[in-house]
């Protein structure tokens, strides 16, 4: 499978006002197909970093980030540049944890603004009645955004991405307040559409569980700073789950309960 991701020998370290931080990276290389990825590791170990380095919105001290052929240098100066910045957004889209709207639109009037601004217009809007079942969204279309619960909200965003059509999308625990089954079945689509229109999508998650019987390949962080990445079925097994989460499974699965359970008061 041809590469869509590719870290060359690189270091980040998040610059600090007194003194530098330790390195969140150093000298991390990998090669990282297409399809539905899952990112895994310990809570602080760098998953977010990872994807805001590889989707040009942190840039590294040294080495080389390439994604779909393009080293995302080129976007650094895309927070001051509108033309740059929505460069970067067709070739790369990012969902945040937690993310919100400031609009009353009501959710129907947004996702119409969406699919007008596509990479696609004309492929989104035929995507659209697909998009809006899967999500389970048909019902919410007059809501605002502001009336959503965290659950709807996180399968509108989700929809957004879909609509929008970036090759490439990086979604920071894009689930957390989604009902296990539906989540389930939203993955499973998002892997089946990732291999129809062969693009990549890049989750962060914590149900390993999730990311073992859904995805396509997985990353692991370990947490002496290396990554080990593979297929997710096979990657993400017992034994190598407890060597990078330094814990044994039923403290590791309960801990995730835990983790998820507070994430969806917040």
């Amino acid at each position: 499978m041809d590469s869509t991701l590719i870290f060359d020998s690189v270091t980040f370290t998040y610059p600090g006002e007194d003194a530098p931080s330790e390195p969140v990276f150093t000298d991390l290389s990998c090669d990282l197909p297409g399809g539905l990825t899952f990112l895994v590791g310990p809570n602080g170990i760098g998953k977010t970093t990872f994807m805001l380095l590889a989707g040009g919105r942190l840039f590294p001290q040294s080495g080389r980030v390439t994604l779909l052929g393009h080293d995302t240098l080129q976007f650094i100066d895309a927070s001051a540049d509108p033309v740059l910045e929505g460069e970067r957004n067709r070739l790369a889209a990012f969902i945040y944890q937690n993310m919100e709207f400031e609009t009353e639109e009501p959710l129907g009037a947004v996702l119409d603004a969406v699919g007008a601004s596509a990479t696609d217009p004309a492929h989104s809007a035929g995507r659209l009645s697909e998009i809006l079942a899967v999500t389970q969204l048909e019902e919410h279309l007059s809501q605002r955004m502001q009336e959503l619960s965290k659950g709807e909200m996180q399968r509108a965003i989700l929809a957004m991405s879909l609509l929008y059509g970036s090759p490439v999308v990086f979604m920071d625990e894009p689930l957390f307040a989604v009902e296990p089954l539906q989540a389930e079945m939203l993955l499973e689509y998002i892997r089946d559409d990732c291999r129809r229109r062969k693009v990549a999508v890049y989750a962060s998650v914590h149900d390993v569980t999730l990311a073992r019987s859904c995805g396509d390949e997985a990353v692991l962080f370990f947490q002496d700073g290396r990554i080990q990445s593979g297929p997710a079925s096979h990657l993400l097994k017992r034994e190598t789950l407890e060597q990078a989460f330094k814990a044994p499974w039923d403290t590791l699965y309960e801990r995730q309960q835990l983790y998820r359970r507070m994430l969806r008061e917040v």
